[in-house]
């Protein structure tokens, strides 16, 4: 099966030419399952099943944070009502059952620098930010989860696991090694390029064990002026049931 992520980028308030060239190269990729970030309520999702983040605290008509999209069978897990977090607009939970297999899966931005301007209630400082949203992410994602549950995590987390850390810092990379690791979760994208190939990927995919990867791909989708879709990669991998998965 077929997975991947995406920041589509829709600011507009409503669907735009430019959505239906989106979706188009989603379609083209083939995949059964998309982690996509900067989706809208409305997103035409081609009669496959959608499910998106809360409404965002400020510009709530320019869309959501993220989204999961999928061919296959899907439960939204809802929000939790009690102790509302502003980490909670970020994030996105389903049971997706890829095959006979159910998948806990879990979209996410997490901030970048300037993130607050678009973002009610985070800390001042960026790192504080960022570990703020991220530690909320992880804990519901654990709350969540079933004992011994496939996991797929990914979206964009808006720094690279890996130096160089243009717009990205050490401590970040260390702390979304350590939720993945907590998790017992791997990238499979950390290797792979950014949209500019200077540096490592900011947007990723993560899958627990249950999970081998045979590929994981790079593209960076243009128009047919050539110029660039989105701001971001996107990035595929084909996975496959392994051996210890208990579902098997």
């Amino acid at each position: 099966m077929r997975i991947g992520t995406w920041n589509l980028g829709l600011r507009s308030t409503s669907p735009t030419p430019d959505w239906a060239n989106k979706a188009a190269w989603l379609d083209e990729q083939e995949g059964q399952l998309w982690l996509l970030t900067e989706v809208h309520q409305s997103w035409d999702s081609r009669g496959n099943a959608f499910a998106v983040s809360p409404e965002r605290s400020r510009f709530p008509d320019k869309g959501r944070w993220a989204g999961i999209e999928t061919s296959c069978s899907l439960t939204q897990l809802p929000m939790r009502t009690e102790g509302f977090h502003p980490a909670d607009e970020g994030l996105v939970l389903a049971r997706v059952r890829l095959g006979s297999m159910p998948v806990l899966v879990a979209c996410s931005v997490l901030p970048w620098n300037g993130a607050g301007e678009y973002w009610n209630g985070l800390p001042a400082p960026h790192l504080d930010q960022y570990r703020s949203v991220l530690d909320r992410h992880v804990a519901r994602i654990a709350t969540e989860r079933l004992p011994g549950e496939s996991l797929i995590w990914g979206g964009d987390f808006n720094q690279p696991l890996v130096p160089p850390f243009f717009g990205g810092s050490k401590d970040e990379a260390l702390a979304l090694r350590s939720a993945l690791e907590f998790l017992g979760l791997t990238s499979l994208t950390q290797g792979l390029a950014h949209r500019d190939g200077a540096m490592h990927a900011i947007d990723h995919l993560a899958v627990s064990p249950h999970f081998v990867a045979e590929r994981a791909e790079v593209y960076r989708p243009r128009r047919e002026d050539d110029s660039r879709m989105s701001d971001h990669a996107a990035y595929t991998a084909d996975i496959r049931a392994s051996a210890c998965n208990v579902y098997g």
